[in-house]
């Protein structure tokens, strides 16, 4: 695996987690039904505020994984055609070596 594949999946992984001890944090605010509704102190108010920057920040991982994926995408084939356009030039350069050399006269 490449040093970018590598990160990416690090990255993956450490998003998982996120979302898994999101997830848990979800599930144990739920489970505190109307205290977040209004809350009590400014610690609170704090707690919701991070949540959803944290939530915002997981969308926007998210948004931003796709768009790498799609680049990725786009590279890969952008380098097949190089590489195919590569082997036409090639191949032309060999015929037109081959037919100067047919048509110059022996020394």
């Amino acid at each position: 695996m490449t040093e970018k594949e590598v990160t990416i999946e690090e990255l993956d992984d450490t998003v998982k987690q996120t979302n898994e001890q999101l997830d848990l944090m979800e599930w144990k605010l739920d489970g505190g039904g109307m205290e977040i509704v209004a809350p009590i102190n400014n610690q609170d108010v704090c707690i919701v505020n991070l949540l959803k920057s944290v939530s915002e920040v997981r969308s926007d991982y998210q948004q931003l994984r796709r768009e790498l994926i799609e680049v990725q995408a786009l590279q890969r084939e952008l380098s097949t055609r190089l590489r195919t356009q590569l082997r036409l030039v090639h191949g032309k350069f060999a015929r037109l070596r081959q037919r100067i050399a047919a048509a110059s006269p022996p020394r």
